[in-house]
């Protein structure tokens, strides 16, 4: 990654009170590409499961049937979905949720006022 978006990670963590994670571009994240075009995007990260993602994107509502989501690396990620790249680097927990009018909000699961 370069090294502007590892400063705007950085930024991001930095922001909303996380601890800043690195991403590599081979690191996979599950993600609903069909769904990218309803809106809020959402983004949360978990601990790591057995395929090793920890990052789930999807737009709209989630839904829970088992191809819902498809693993993509970081890199591909870069292509199909830039917009999340900014998040990437949030500790477990967090989640963002975006919008096509700059709509954005970060937060840890559990801090929710």
């Amino acid at each position: 990654m370069d090294a502007d978006l590892i400063e705007e990670q950085q930024l991001v963590c930095e922001e909303f009170g996380s601890a800043y994670r690195a991403v590599k571009e081979t690191d996979t994240v599950a993600i609903a590409l069909q769904t990218l075009n309803k809106e809020p995007v959402v983004g949360l990260r978990k601990l790591p499961d057995d395929n090793n993602v920890s990052w789930f994107i999807y737009g709209g509502e989630l839904d829970a049937s088992e191809d819902f989501f498809e693993l993509i690396s970081v890199k591909e990620l870069m292509k199909e979905f830039p917009e999340a790249l900014p998040y990437l680097a949030l500790d477990t927990g967090y989640r963002f949720m975006i919008d096509s009018d700059d709509y954005e909000d970060v937060w840890k699961e559990g801090d929710e006022a």
